[in-house]
């Protein structure tokens, strides 16, 4: 078994294609690392660079810390220290003049003299002393956030779904998001590292994904063509070694080159941008409203959990096509078009569920490629009501993934191996 083993092993690897684009998906893995932009990152899609990687973590490690009433208080002390500041206003002379600017513009004079940003420094407004406190006063607004949050989830199902399912939906949002505004203490931290670990995730179906297609949909289908079908199934092992041996070597590359890229990035990220900030939390309120009380390191391990169930289901997938289309290309590009196909639809996944392309966005969940990145499916809530209660969306995702990938391969290997050449 070891020998056929080996031979398959080096069938698929030796091919100039694949080695091709083999060293094409690891540049391009490099490339997306150092110049790579990400919106839903909470750096607003910055590059990487040294200077702005120095300056982002001195301005949020001097806040470090968990996200309490008298971090908050201090947030707004040092804020105000800055705007009342007489040496950081205009002159009196020039604060009148600006008062009746602003009524001529349609402000009363009460609205125009209450608003200290009016009557501050250009200089000072620009100011990285009082810029670096916008995302910490930000960030202070998450207990406020997760709590609208839940109640406009709420409102959603209830007005969608009527009845049990709508109420049953609407109160495990509530619970959730309450417990995320209510009980949970969340940590500020520096924390682009572990925000760019998550983001590379998304890039994985055009790394691995592009080189599993091409190494792997021939591994069967090859055999076709190259009219040698017959040859294995007629051997004394045919039936179910050379065929058990194609499948676990297929696992194998896949399961290797998967934990190579992971590798790649995390000591790359880790050396470019700093593991800091690993229990800070992960809530983007705009595009990425997770209803989860994770911390950067607890969602990564759920997400790399997640990643390697996706990487099977996308072999499994693989394996199927490859084992019921007899041609090689066509076989190649079933397989690119099923597989890497649906992530050109991924913007539709930045509002979930609820937006007008809902059911659109649900299934793309499902495909195998959204399952090998495996962060889109903590990102909202998201949940079904089944059998009279409320399961949330990772665990049928889970569950739907391997009972798939358990039944493309039975039926991946029986159709081979009953396969007849027509003479």
């Amino acid at each position: 078994m070891k020998k056929l083993i080996g031979y398959e092993m080096k069938k698929v690897l030796k091919r100039p294609m694949v080695i091709g684009v083999l060293a094409l998906v690891i540049i391009y893995n490099f490339l997306m690392i150092f110049y790579g932009t990400f919106p839903g990152e909470p750096t607003y899609g910055l590059k990487y660079s040294k200077q702005e990687v120095e300056r982002i973590k001195e301005d949020r490690t001097e806040f470090a810390g968990y996200i309490d009433d008298d971090w908050i208080q201090n947030i707004k002390y040092q804020k105000e220290s800055i705007l009342y500041d007489p040496a950081n206003q205009i002159s009196d002379k020039e604060k009148e003049a600006k008062i009746d600017e602003l009524v001529d513009r349609g402000f009363s004079r009460e609205e125009a003299e209450s608003n200290i940003f009016f009557f501050v420094k250009e200089e000072v407004l620009e100011s990285r002393e009082l810029q670096r406190l916008e995302e910490p006063e930000v960030s202070g607004n998450f207990y406020h956030r997760a709590d609208k949050k839940g109640n406009e989830t709420a409102e959603y199902y209830r007005e969608t779904y009527q009845g049990q399912k709508g109420e049953a939906l609407a109160l495990k949002a509530e619970e959730m998001y309450g417990y995320l505004s209510n009980k949970h203490v969340v940590y500020y931290d520096y924390s682009w590292g572990w925000s760019r670990l998550h983001a590379m995730q998304t890039v994985l179906p055009y790394t691995i994904g592009v080189f599993l297609v091409v190494a792997l949909s021939p591994i069967f289908s090859q055999e076709y063509w190259k009219k040698t079908d017959s040859l294995i199934l007629t051997t004394k092992y045919g039936k179910n070694r050379i065929i058990a041996a194609k499948i676990i070597i297929s696992f194998v590359i896949a399961v290797s080159a998967w934990v190579f890229i992971q590798l790649i990035n995390f000591i790359m990220i880790a050396v470019l941008f700093g593991l800091e900030g690993s229990k800070s939390f992960l809530q983007n309120w705009v595009q990425n409203p997770s209803p989860y009380p994770f911390t950067y390191l607890s969602s990564y391990f759920f997400v790399l959990a997640m990643s390697f169930l996706g990487l099977i289901f996308f072999v499994s997938t693989i394996l199927l096509i490859s084992a019921k289309i007899k041609k090689t290309f066509t076989s190649l590009v079933v397989s690119g078009i099923v597989l890497l196909l649906p992530i050109t639809f991924n913007w539709l996944l930045v509002d979930g569920i609820e937006s007008a392309d809902g059911i659109v966005s649900m299934v793309l969940l499902f495909s195998p490629s959204n399952v090998l990145i495996g962060v889109h499916h903590f990102k909202n809530f998201e949940a079904f009501y089944l059998f009279g209660n409320v399961v949330m969306l990772p665990i049928v995702i889970v569950v739907f993934s391997v009972i798939s990938s358990i039944l493309m391969l039975i039926y991946g290997y029986y159709s081979f191996k009953r396969y007849q050449v027509e003479n």
